[in-house]
């Protein structure tokens, strides 16, 4: 068992996270790092940039949102479905979310029977209109029951069957149009040339533990499980421990964590014999960056504790309602809550919170006035 500190995990984390990272705008860049983290979460909350714009900022330095349009709805080299949650996916993984996208043709729960039972006598319905018309989306549409405003249970029947039509396969997504969706036959969005073949689980887990340890560096066993999720733990387990009879995988302790055991490629370790980069960077996470969506993980790494508030009552909000984490160097070390009022083009910081880790304040007030300036840019407004 290989032992490293606190400082070579994080290390390693960071260098995994971001080692896609380029200065170079077009989409080819884009579409390296969405190949390299494996998938980039969609997110609808858009006090600042939405999430996924800004994990991609995050590792582009002259990242634009037209960007990962260009890559769904023209090249067609992403598409959207569930990872561990809803995500843009490379489109030469989609062969590994074949069974899960099999899967929902056959929902177990009570309530999704129920809807789904509302939804399927209009299936035929709907994917004859978009054979016949094109892309869709669910203002096309129309619907006379009045609306209760009761959110998810209020989806109108027609708006029901696009989405379950959309799980299982039958459509995907083609483009979005303002941040909605527009779906199209299944077979006019997937490349003519495009493996679909459904890998065994086995085959699935070698992909989903590869992946896990490409994007973050070092994973334990429950991490590499949450990550994308495209097969069982039981394979997991299983692969896993060839992998490590093999050599091909390494086990390590991460010092003062003697509980538990984090797995990592032979390739991690040659990262900390690399000669360290003079200066630190300074990076403005996403709430649902891929470096810290995994909580646990991150605490166990770098000792941070954090909690996106937005969906906590404003009385007992500690930081604010859309706070995002500060990596400077290999160190989470602050948080700031922002919020872009686009009408006045302007970002406002509403709060800054250092961590009692943080050391040489002055030097990072210094990088934050610069980073928070490139985020305003961003996000289309000035400080």
């Amino acid at each position: 068992m290989i032992e490293v500190s606190k400082s070579q995990s994080r290390r390693i984390a960071v260098e995994a996270s971001f080692s896609s990272e380029s200065k170079h705008r077009g989409s080819d860049t884009t579409l390296e790092i969405v190949e390299h983290l494996g998938y980039v979460q969609i997110d609808t909350i858009s006090v600042i940039e939405r999430a996924h714009h800004h994990v991609f900022w995050a590792r582009q330095g002259n990242y634009e949102s037209a960007n990962l349009d260009h890559l769904l709805s023209e090249e067609k080299s992403v598409f959207e479905h569930w990872a561990h949650a809803v995500a843009y996916l490379p489109m030469k993984d989609y062969r590994y979310f074949r069974p899960n996208i099999e899967a929902y043709r056959k929902p177990t729960a009570k309530w999704q029977q129920e809807r789904y039972a509302t939804a399927k006598p209009l299936f035929k319905q709907v994917l004859k209109r978009i054979e016949k018309e094109g892309p869709l989306g669910s203002k096309d549409f129309e619907h006379k029951r009045k609306r209760t405003g009761e959110g998810w249970w209020d989806w109108k029947p027609a708006k029901i069957a696009l989405e379950y039509l959309y799980l299982q396969g039958d459509l995907m997504v083609a483009s979005r149009h303002n941040f909605q969706r527009r779906y199209d036959l299944t077979e006019r969005v997937l490349p003519a040339d495009l493996d679909t073949s459904s890998p065994s689980p086995v085959t699935r887990a070698e992909h989903q533990i590869n992946g896990a340890l490409q994007s973050m560096g070092l994973a334990r066993e429950s991490d590499i499980n949450r990550y994308l999720q495209v097969t069982d733990r039981k394979s997991i387990k299983l692969v896993l421990k060839e992998l490590v009879q093999q050599g091909d995988i390494l086990e390590l302790r991460i010092k003062g964590n003697e509980n538990d055991v984090f797995f990592a490629k032979p390739g991690a370790l040659e990262t900390l014999e690399k000669k360290r980069i003079s200066g630190k960077k300074m990076r403005i996470l996403s709430p649902f960056d891929n470096l810290i969506i995994q909580r646990d993980w991150m605490r166990q790494v770098f000792d941070f504790d954090y909690t996106i508030e937005c969906y906590v009552p404003a009385p007992k909000r500690k930081y604010g309602y859309f706070v995002c984490p500060i990596l400077w160097g290999n160190d989470i070390v602050a948080r700031v809550d922002m919020k872009a009022d686009r009408k006045a083009g302007k970002l406002n910081v509403n709060g800054l919170y250092y961590e009692p880790s943080l050391k040489h304040r002055a030097a990072f007030d210094n990088a934050f006035g610069k980073v928070v300036g490139e985020f305003a840019r961003f996000n289309g407004c000035v400080i």
